[in-house]
């Protein structure tokens, strides 16, 4: 298990230019008045957004512990958000990400693994499971 030494506080501009970035253009990511009529106290970041936090915990995983695979020879195979409550600006996250599973299949590793964040009073906000290939024998896999 490894924890994530840094909270993770989302922007209000973060929520919008991420939400412009990836065409996400529901009002409540964008307009603060749209967002309290949907009862929401502040902008609602889009469901991706929290695939930025994943990315900063993998990362820093992954150049914290050697797990036999180069970071720059891994490619992500798949993701899945379960969200417990939206993520909205001036919340403030903390994540733990365990290794559930490391197998060899046809010449990669095959790493899933299984982020849970939470707000300041420990809540579950969200869980990310993820799933990544690695080959670490040569360069011939490139990213």
């Amino acid at each position: 298990v490894w924890k994530y030494p840094y909270p993770f506080l989302i922007g209000r501009e973060q929520i919008r230019q991420y939400a412009k970035a990836v065409k996400a253009m529901d009002p409540a990511s964008h307009d603060e008045a749209a967002a309290a009529e949907l009862g929401h106290d502040a902008l609602v970041a889009p469901l991706t957004f929290a695939s930025t936090l994943a990315l900063l915990v993998q990362e820093h995983f992954f150049q914290n512990v050697d797990i036999g695979m180069e970071t720059k020879q891994i490619v992500q195979v798949d993701q899945k958000f379960v969200y417990r409550k939206p993520l909205k600006a001036g919340d403030q996250l903390h994540a733990v990400m365990e290794v559930t599973s490391v197998e060899e299949r046809f010449g990669a590793d095959i790493v899933v693994t299984h982020n849970v964040c939470t707000d300041d009073e420990g809540a579950v906000v969200l869980e990310a499971i993820t799933t990544m290939m690695g080959h670490d024998a040569d360069d011939s896999i490139q990213v």
